[in-house]
C-alpha cells in the first residue's frame, strides 16, 4: 500500500509537469523532490514503527513458568508442600504455573484440599503435564488445571475410590463416597472445557457411554457431521427411527469399566490439548522462554518418606508395645514402640520445622546415648543410633558454599569438589570427637560422680568370679540373688560367689531374685526367679 502511494505521486507530478510552463515546470521539479522525500520519509517511519511492533510482539510471546513436580502418593505432605509452592510461584508473576504429574493416586481427603488450592490460583493459567501416570487421585487434580497436556506414552483416568474389604480385598466403595466425587469431576469439567460425561466415567464403573455420528444436510453445501455423546441407558429408551437416524453407536466406555486413557486417546476425546515427546518440546510449544522450578524442603522430604512407610512404622511400633506389655518392667520394646509410632505423629510436623531438623537430630542422639548410658547399657543399640542422629544433624547443618575455598582462582575445573572434601574432613572430625568423648567421659568423669548419681558399677572386682576360671560352680537352674542391676548385664550372687551374668533382654532390679537359664562358652544367663 505504502508503494502505491508513492507511485501515485510521482505520477501525479508527471500530469503536473504536462500542463504547467517552464516556471511551472521548476516550481513542479521542486515541489515532487520535496513529495519524494517525504514520502521516503514517510516509508521510512511506517518500517520502523512496523520493526518495533514486530519487537514488541515477541517481546510479548515470551512466556514465563514455574514447575512444581507433584510425584509419589498423594498426602497430607503433597498438599502442605503444594499450598506453599503456590504461593513461592506467585511472587514472581509467572504467564504459566505447570504442576508436573506422576502419581497413582492416594488420600482423597488431601486431593480435595489440593484441588481447592489449584483452583483458588489468580493471574496465571495453571496447566498440568503428565510425566508418566495420573491415575485416581492424581487424575482429579489433573482436571483441577486449566488446561491439560502429556507426554506420550502416559496414562491419566480411573478414580473410583477405594477401601479394603473384610476379606483383605479391593473393593470400590458406595454411591455416598461416588455421588460427592462425581460432582466434584463434573465442576472441574465445566469450570476448565473437559468433557463432562466422560469425566463421571472416572468414577462409576456402571456407567456406559456411546458416541453417536450422523451426517446433516446430505448432498447439500452445508452438509455436516454431528457427534452426540450419550449414556448408554438414555441410547436405550431411543425408538427405532431415532436409532436409525444416528446409526451404530461406538462405545466409549464399556460398561464396568471406569475410564482410563492414554495420551493419544485423552487428545481424541477432548481432554488433552497436545502430546509431547518431552520437556523442551512441551516448552517450545508453549513460547516459554524462562522458567523456575520450586524445589522440596528438606522437612517436606522427610514427612513424605514417613507417610509413606507409616503404615509399618504403626504396625511395628504396636506390635513393640504389645510385646511390651506381655514382659516384666520397662524395656527395649517399651522405648522402641513409643519411638516408632512418635515417628509417624511428628512426621506430620516435618515441613514446619524444617529448619529446626538439625537440632531436633541433635537432641534425638543426646537422648539415645543417654538411653543406652542409664537405661540399657551394654546394648549398644541406642548408642549406635544416637552416633547416627548425631551425624545426620552434622551433615544436614553442613552447607559447601559457606566453607573456604582455598582453590586459585585461575585453575578452571568443570566441578570444585574441594568445599565437598573440606565439608566431609569437618564430619568425620566432628563424628570422632562424638565418638571419643563418651568413652572418655565414661572412664574418668562418670566414675567420680557420687554414689546414686552414676550407672557406672561400683562393686570390687576383686571378689567377682571370672565366668572362664568358676563357671563349672554354676548349674542351671541354680538361684541367686542379683547384685547390681541387670540392665541386661551385671552381676549376682549365685552359690556365694559373685559373678558377672547376663539377661535375654530383661531388665532386673538389684536385690530380685534370679535363677541360671543357660551357660553358653562361659557366659551364664539369668532370668528372673518366679
Amino acid at each position: 500500500m505504502k508503494l502505491l502511494t508513492r507511485v501515485f505521486s510521482v505520477l501525479m507530478m508527471l500530469a503536473a509537469f504536462g500542463f504547467a510552463g517552464t516556471t511551472q515546470l521548476t516550481a513542479t521539479a521542486d515541489i515532487s523532490a520535496s513529495a519524494i522525500t517525504a514520502t521516503d520519509s514517510a516509508i521510512k517511519t511506517a518500517t520502523d514503527s512496523a520493526g518495533r511492533d514486530t519487537a514488541a510482539k515477541t517481546a510479548e510471546s515470551k512466556k514465563h513458568a514455574v514447575w512444581i513436580k507433584l510425584e509419589g502418593d498423594v498426602e497430607l505432605s503433597m498438599y502442605d508442600f503444594c499450598a506453599r509452592a503456590i504461593d513461592d510461584a506467585l511472587q514472581e508473576n509467572p504467564d504459566y504455573i505447570v504442576f508436573e504429574i506422576n502419581t497413582f493416586g492416594g488420600r482423597l481427603d488431601a486431593a480435595f484440599d489440593l484441588v481447592d488450592t489449584i483452583m483458588a490460583v489468580k493471574g496465571p493459567t495453571t496447566i498440568a503435564l503428565v510425566k508418566k501416570k495420573a491415575i485416581s487421585a492424581g487424575s482429579l487434580i489433573a482436571l483441577a488445571c486449566q488446561k491439560l497436556y502429556m507426554l506420550e506414552a502416559t496414562t491419566i483416568g480411573d478414580c473410583a475410590p477405594i477401601v479394603q474389604g473384610g476379606d483383605g480385598t479391593p473393593q470400590i466403595v458406595g454411591e455416598k463416597i461416588q455421588s460427592p466425587l462425581r460432582a466434584k469431576f463434573r465442576n472441574l469439567a465445566q469450570r476448565n472445557g473437559y468433557p463432562e460425561l466422560l469425566s463421571s466415567a472416572f468414577v462409576t464403573p456402571e456407567l456406559e457411554i456411546l458416541e453417536l455420528t450422523a451426517t446433516l444436510d446430505k448432498g447439500k453445501k452445508t452438509e455436516r457431521d454431528t457427534i452426540l455423546v450419550i449414556e448408554g441407558e438414555k441410547y436405550a429408551v431411543l425408538d427405532s427411527t431415532t436409532k436409525a437416524f444416528w446409526g451404530a453407536p461406538k462405545i466409549l466406555v464399556k460398561e464396568g469399566e471406569l475410564l482410563t486413557m492414554t495420551d493419544k486417546e485423552a487428545e481424541e476425546l477432548g481432554f488433552s490439548q497436545g502430546t509431547f515427546k518431552n520437556r523442551d518440546e512441551f516448552e517450545t510449544k508453549l513460547a516459554i522462554e524462562s522458567r523456575s522450578e520450586v524445589e522440596t524442603t528438606l522437612g517436606e522430604d522427610i514427612a513424605s518418606a514417613i507417610a509413606a512407610v507409616s503404615g509399618i512404622l504403626l504396625i511395628l511400633g504396636f506390635g513393640a508395645l504389645y510385646i511390651e506389655f506381655k514382659t516384666p518392667g520397662f524395656g527395649l520394646f517399651g522405648i522402641l514402640g513409643i519411638i516408632l509410632i512418635g515417628i509417624v505423629f511428628l512426621g506430620q510436623f516435618a515441613p514446619q520445622l524444617d529448619g529446626y531438623i538439625p537440632a531436633i537430630l541433635l537432641v534425638a542422639g543426646v537422648v539415645l546415648f543417654l538411653v543406652e548410658i542409664f537405661v540399657m547399657p551394654g546394648t549398644f543399640l541406642f548408642g549406635i543410633g544416637g552416633i547416627v542422629c548425631m551425624i545426620l544433624a552434622l551433615a544436614l547443618s553442613f552447607e559447601p558454599s559457606e566453607m573456604p575455598e582455598y582453590v586459585p582462582e585461575t585453575i578452571e575445573t568443570t566441578f570444585d569438589a574441594t568445599p565437598w572434601l573440606l565439608g566431609l574432613l569437618y564430619m568425620l572430625c566432628c563424628a570422632g570427637i562424638a565418638l571419643v568423648f563418651p568413652i572418655a567421659a565414661s572412664k574418668y568423669l562418670i566414675p567420680l560422680l557420687p554414689e546414686g548419681w552414676t550407672p557406672m558399677l561400683k562393686t570390687d572386682l576383686e571378689t567377682a568370679a571370672s565366668p572362664t576360671e568358676a563357671v563349672q560352680e554354676v548349674s542351671v537352674g541354680d538361684e541367686g540373688i542379683a547384685k547390681t542391676f541387670l540392665r541386661p548385664v551385671g552381676q549376682a550372687l549365685i552359690n556365694g560367689k559373685l559373678f558377672d551374668v547376663q539377661t535375654h533382654g530383661e531388665i532386673i532390679e538389684a536385690g530380685q531374685k534370679v535363677k541360671v537359664e543357660s551357660i553358653q562358652e562361659g557366659h551364664i544367663w539369668v532370668g528372673l526367679d518366679a
